[in-house]
């Protein structure tokens, strides 16, 4: 399965961000966009080791709420599919 997610990773794009944002009524600014997929880029595969703790790079960036609702989607998926 991470194999898989790598791959995914690898093709992921903004839009498709959006996309998923959209879905699941996550409210998000442009600039924060940019962070979430910078920090996916540069950290899916502490995350895919489930290294929570490089969440707290976001901590300072997005606003809090969107922090709490990515923390909780990781740690659902996490379950899911770890």
């Amino acid at each position: 399965m991470k194999e898989m997610i790598k791959s995914y990773v690898k093709h992921l794009t903004k839009e498709n961000l959006e996309t998923f944002a959209k879905k699941n009524n996550i409210v998000y600014t442009k600039e924060e966009l940019n962070i979430v997929y910078s920090f996916i880029q540069n950290h899916y595969e502490d995350l895919l080791e489930e290294k929570i703790e490089v969440f707290q790079v976001l901590k300072q960036k997005i606003s809090p709420n969107l922090y709490k609702t990515l923390l909780s989607l990781y740690i659902e998926y996490k379950q899911k599919y770890l």
